[in-house]
């Protein structure tokens, strides 16, 4: 069985880092908005990151697609698997959110909008779709689950570098020419919340406490990391992430499936 740890931060703590981190990413979000300047500091951050190699930004990048994402938390599934428990249950609210709002909305990407000679764009060159940031929102969600259920056993080094992780695939979305800042920012606000909807329900769906829930999430971790070996996610230069992540994601589904949950403390 896994071990029982603390399942819930003191209140005002709580509410602080449910609130604070998608409060501020909406604001930013309405701040450009208002500003009237998304254009422009696209550009200024599109061109500040070609500083960067691009097979780097575009390896970043592909950790922000649900896949890749999935394969980084695998790793830690027999140590961790309420990570992956809340993952997949915030995996719904963050799909909802990013393809209604992409529906609705229907904004042009950068691509279609400026001159190629003025953007690099690094991998598919993406036209339609634009806010919000998919990558944002999966990048987000999936770090504020790390984060909360890390508060929750007194683990804040591990929160801020899972902000700080999700903050640079975001911003690889503008390096890579596929989002303006608008949707980046407004990505990350609502994949936040999605991902404290997902700590939440893991909360009082349990199901990642046995050893045969722990096993279920290793085969589907299995099943996701083997796939992110083919899938063809637009980033040719980046596909050297998908080999890392699947072998680490194969690797942690293996040791959670050979203990059986029995080393889990989360």
């Amino acid at each position: 069985m896994t071990s029982e740890t603390p399942s819930s931060l003191p209140g005002n703590e709580s509410t602080y880092w449910i609130v604070a981190p998608a409060g501020i990413l909406a604001l930013l979000a309405l701040a450009t908005l208002a500003s009237g300047r998304n254009t422009e500091w696209f550009v200024e951050w599109n061109s500040i990151a070609t500083a960067v190699p691009a097979f780097l930004w575009a390896g970043v990048t592909n950790i922000g697609s649900t896949s890749g994402a999935f394969a980084l938390l695998a790793g830690w599934l027999a140590w961790r698997p309420r990570w992956i428990a809340a993952a997949v249950l915030a995996v719904p609210a963050g799909a909802a959110y990013t393809h209604g709002l992409k529906e609705f909305f229907a904004e042009p990407r950068p691509a279609a909008v400026l001159p190629p000679e003025q953007i690099q764009i690094i991998g598919e060159a993406l036209r339609t779709g634009s806010f919000p940031s998919g990558h944002s929102t999966t990048a987000f969600g999936f770090a504020a689950v790390v984060a909360l259920c890390s508060l929750m056993t007194g683990t804040r080094r591990i929160a801020l570098l899972a902000l700080t992780v999700a903050a640079l695939v975001a911003f690889s979305r503008v390096a890579v020419g596929a989002h303006w800042p608008l949707d980046i920012f407004a990505g990350g606000a609502g994949g936040w919340l999605c991902g404290a909807i997902g700590v939440w329900w893991s909360a009082r769906w349990r199901f990642w406490t046995t050893p045969g829930g722990v096993r279920v999430l290793a085969i589907l971790m299995a099943a996701l990391s083997i796939s992110l070996i083919f899938e063809e996610l637009g980033y040719p230069q980046g596909v050297w992430t998908q080999y890392v992540l699947a072998a680490w994601g194969l690797a942690g589904a293996f040791i959670a499936l050979k203990t059986g949950g029995r080393r889990s403390v989360n």
